[in-house]
């Protein structure tokens, strides 16, 4: 059997009158995610977001149950963390970021944590993971990061580009075969980052332009990784993605650990009990 991969929905709460869905939450995947997933042949499928308000969370199925349908979770990019996830308040209204979201996630989270299913957070994802485990988070780079390059810009979006140079001994050094202190070009789209790390994390990658964090991972998890870039962005054959980081290596490892966890829990489900003597 295919893996089965969970992708974190994105939510949209006020969509455009022209989409035909006037005042209902929309819940959706960027594509890019998907295919991602799908070019290893795993089967990506988005978990619903059941509204926490609605009559019909009374009968919802518990995140526990979903987890055991599941080999791995990806957490999609999106929208800001709302900062009292990690103990402040928003500096701007601009970022008060979306505590709907931020409570459906955490808990999806948690509960594959807690199951010892493999987790990849990507850009956002990446931010949230450190969130769950007490970490925090800068609001706006270019207003509180001294000497950032530049690390979002709405006009080129996927089309923004900058280094990242993997820390010795990382994970990610491992995936890639990595002897050297090189460095690799990567499409990352974020305002906010990493700031204080949360507990069990260490760092796996920085921006060598001007240090800010770049992927984490916990050190004692089955398989916990964050990615502030888009490695689905670097799949488009298209000349502006030329010389951009592999992406496959990441999503081999993540595949790789979920399969490892997969077979763990068939051999254990199905052990035969011994007879009586």
């Amino acid at each position: 059997m295919p893996l089965r991969i969970g992708i974190s929905a994105r939510l949209l709460h006020d969509p455009p009158v022209g989409l035909g869905l006037p005042q209902k939450r929309l819940q959706f995947l960027e594509s890019s995610m998907a295919h991602w997933i799908m070019a290893h042949r795993a089967i990506p499928l988005m978990v619903p977001f059941l509204d926490e308000s609605s009559h019909l969370s009374v009968n919802r199925v518990p995140a526990a149950d979903l987890v055991h349908l599941l080999d791995g979770l990806v957490l999609q990019g999106g929208i800001d963390i709302c900062p009292e996830a990690y103990g402040q308040t928003p500096r701007d209204p601009a970022w008060a970021g979306d505590a709907i979201r931020d409570r459906y996630e955490l808990e999806l989270l948690r509960a594959f944590i807690e199951a010892g299913k493999p987790v990849l957070g990507v850009c956002r994802g990446a931010q949230l993971i450190n969130v769950h485990f007490g970490g925090s988070l800068i609001q706006d780079i270019p207003s509180m990061w001294r000497g950032a390059i530049v690390h979002q810009d709405t006009h080129r979006y996927d089309r923004l580009i900058h280094e990242v140079r993997f820390e010795p001994g990382s994970w990610l050094a491992r995936f890639y075969g990595e002897q050297t202190q090189a460095t690799h070009r990567v499409t990352s789209i974020h305002h906010q980052c990493v700031d204080r790390l949360g507990e069990g994390l260490v760092v796996e990658a920085v921006s060598p332009a001007d240090g800010i964090i770049e992927a984490i991972r916990h050190r004692d998890a089955h398989f916990v990784l964050g990615l502030q870039w888009h490695p689905e962005f670097h799949l488009s054959p298209d000349e502006e993605t030329q010389g951009l980081l592999d992406s496959g290596p990441v999503m081999q490892g993540f595949l790789d650990a979920a399969r490892v966890r997969a077979e763990q829990h068939r051999i254990v489900k199905y052990q035969p009990s011994r007879a009586p003597s």
